[in-house]
């Protein structure tokens, strides 16, 4: 469901679902349109990681929940912001993300994945916190937000 569809401001509230997601990316994808190639990209694979997140582990799959996304473009930022209808989680409590790694153990996550029968992976949010210039969660953990600065990365 379209919330708003004005230039700047897009949000939606959508089934999470793999189709759905598939389809909100490609969208937004398109509103990325006139930043260079490889900022496009990154940006792409930052709303892909927070959209599958919420979806896959935020609703489960569920098609009886929701995600809501906003995506706000300025001339000098993009903010997505990501509300999934899950519980959330506390940073600290997923020791199988590497994010959560100590500077000495890059791929300890990958060990305690495979102790917890967990598919390959854990590297989705410490990317999206290269790519971004500001990522916040909220307390409960089930809302995000990326702020990409496009002054070169500073600050407006």
């Amino acid at each position: 469901m379209v919330k708003s569809a004005s230039p700047a401001w897009i949000r939606l509230k959508v089934s999470p679902t793999l189709e759905s997601k598939a389809e909100v990316c490609n969208y937004l994808c398109g509103r990325l349109a006139g930043l260079p190639d490889t900022l496009c990209e990154e940006l792409t694979l930052a709303i892909h990681e927070l959209l599958g997140n919420a979806f896959e582990h935020g609703c489960k799959l569920d098609p009886e929940r929701s995600v809501e996304l906003s995506f706000v473009r300025t001339d000098r930022l993009i903010l997505v912001h990501v509300r999934d209808d899950g519980t959330g989680f506390a940073a600290g409590s997923v020791s199988h993300a590497a994010f959560n790694n100590p500077p000495d153990e890059p791929l300890r996550h990958v060990a305690l994945r495979t102790e917890l029968g967990m598919r390959p992976g854990g590297f989705g949010i410490m990317l999206v916190k290269q790519i971004a210039d500001e990522l916040i969660y909220n307390e409960a953990g089930n809302e995000v937000m990326l702020i990409k600065y496009l002054n070169n990365g500073n600050r407006p």
